[in-house]
């Protein structure tokens, strides 16, 4: 088995204009309190429900296959792979989540 590359996206492959983005499900109650989060700082985020867009769906899994990580939500800031809500609410908790957009 070769290496399928289109199983695979990389975070520096996310088309985006804005530097946050967020793939999700509105079932999800950790994606809705990432949401919240980047509410209460006023930052604006590209969320990606990926319950309503089946695009959305196959790159999160795609990102998913990536970055061997299975969970949503999926949070990228500048390209760069965040985590999901616990490590959103570390960096807000130690008042880093800002400085990383700046």
């Amino acid at each position: 088995m070769g290496s399928d590359s289109s199983k695979i996206m990389k975070p520096e492959e996310i088309e985006s204009q804005n530097p946050v983005v967020v793939y999700g499900s509105d079932n999800c109650p950790y994606c809705f309190k990432v949401k919240k989060i980047f509410e209460e700082l006023k930052v604006q985020i590209d969320y990606r429900n990926v319950d309503e867009n089946k695009k959305y769906d196959e790159e999160k899994q795609k990102l998913m296959n990536f970055l061997k990580y299975d969970t949503i939500p999926l949070v990228f800031i500048k390209k760069q792979f965040i985590g999901g809500c616990s490590n959103v609410k570390e960096l807000e908790a130690k008042g880093e989540l800002l400085s990383k957009l700046a």
